[in-house]
């Protein structure tokens, strides 16, 4: 029997490549968060009941012999305190003569089963074009917390720079003069620093004044350490903790979106699965209007015999390794039973998918769009598929 492998990590490009050339029958299951009590059945009656569906609709391709040995993995965590349990995330599982891989996933998906010559991952998509980390910065007066997150974890790290983490630390002022300024320093060392003027008054507009400022020296701060990681920056506060950060930021990895609510700056240290799921439904939008962004530039950027909207031009392109990048209408799908080469469908499968993975698999991208950023066809109707080709 194929070894267990663990259910602790997340989807990657990385690894989801290294899945793709496995020869059929693929088997991909997708299960949904499930938190016990919940109306809808646990993740483990799911894959029980999917267990099932699978060894019947085997049957039309395989010996009960082999349908067993395929199977058995499933059963086996079927039957484990893992899925019962539950879990907050989503997970795939991926099966085949060869594979059996489980990981989680950041992004709620629907249950689901396909069984064909190839795993299915068009659900799947916007999980590998995600960033493997990314920042969020919690925000309020008395207390900034730079939290760094990978995997399913929240971190914090220091602030670089000694950069002050509250107000009151950036303002180091005895009582007020009203003609006094301070000037607080950004850097390790006192040379060459770059330095924030805090001027002192009163009333609302001049508590303004001092907390922008603040915000400016940890935006100046945090935006070298993103700059050197290319990391995206998720800003967590109440509303107009976020909007005077965003009136002062330079900061270009700064994600449009931000986690709204007192409660999410309040308590620093790991961030809770909560916090973490709206992280990732936001990170996961922001990268979506990136690759629509792209895709209205894309015949732009090439010259005509570079790009095509033709499915089946695309797909034989696919296998070909031509494509370097594919934008997959997510309205769209292309059913369909295809052969060529040592390729066997095990019956009809979205051969939009299969389109996405031999891409995949000869490195070039893969992206689902919705149907509103797909350009037009000369028929009228938005296109199912949109490749940008090698040569």
């Amino acid at each position: 029997m194929t070894a267990l492998k663990s259910t602790t990590d997340l989807l990657h490009l990385p690894a989801l490549r290294e899945l793709l050339p496995s020869p059929g029958p693929c088997i991909t299951v997708l299960l949904p968060p499930y938190r016990p009590g919940e109306p809808a059945g646990s993740q483990a009656a799911l894959l029980s009941s999917t267990v099932k569906e699978a060894g019947q609709r085997l049957t039309a391709f395989l010996p009960e012999e082999s349908i067993t040995r395929l199977l058995e993995p499933l059963k086996h965590i079927v039957k484990g305190p893992d899925l019962a349990a539950g879990s907050h995330w989503g997970r795939v599982i991926f099966r085949s003569p060869g594979i059996f891989e489980q990981l989680q996933l950041t992004q709620p998906v629907k249950a689901s089963l396909t069984i064909g010559g190839s795993f299915s991952i068009r659900p799947l998509l916007s999980e590998a074009s995600r960033p493997e980390a990314f920042y969020i910065l919690k925000l309020s007066k008395t207390n900034v917390a730079l939290l760094r997150c990978s995997d399913l974890e929240a971190k914090k790290v220091p602030l670089p720079n000694n950069t002050p983490e509250s107000l009151a630390d950036a303002l180091a002022l005895e009582p007020p003069d009203h003609d006094l300024e301070n000037r607080s320093s950004i850097g390790s060392s006192t040379g060459a620093m770059h330095r924030v003027r805090f001027g002192t008054g009163s009333g609302r507009e001049t508590r303004h004044a001092h907390l922008a400022d603040f915000y400016r020296l940890v935006d100046r701060a945090i935006s070298e350490l993103l700059r050197e990681h290319d990391s995206p920056l998720i800003l967590a506060g109440v509303d107009e903790d976020q909007d005077t950060f965003r009136a002062i930021s330079g900061c270009q990895y700064l994600v449009r979106h931000g986690v709204s609510g007192s409660s999410v700056a309040a308590q620093a240290g790991h961030a809770n699965d909560e916090l973490l799921h709206k992280a990732y439904s936001i990170l996961h939008a922001d990268v979506a209007e990136r690759h629509a962004a792209t895709l209205s530039s894309a015949k732009e950027q090439v010259g005509p015999g570079r790009f095509s909207m033709d499915p089946v031009l695309l797909l034989h392109g696919a296998f070909e390794g031509r494509i370097a990048r594919l934008y997959l209408n997510r309205s769209s799908a292309r059913p369909g039973v295809f052969e060529r080469g040592n390729y066997q469908s095990w019956g009809e499968e979205d051969l939009l998918n299969l389109a996405a993975v031999q891409t995949l698999v000869h490195r070039g991208e893969a992206f689902d769009v919705s149907a509103e950023h797909m350009p037009m066809q000369p028929s009228g109707e938005k296109a199912a598929a949109l490749g940008i080709m090698r040569y």
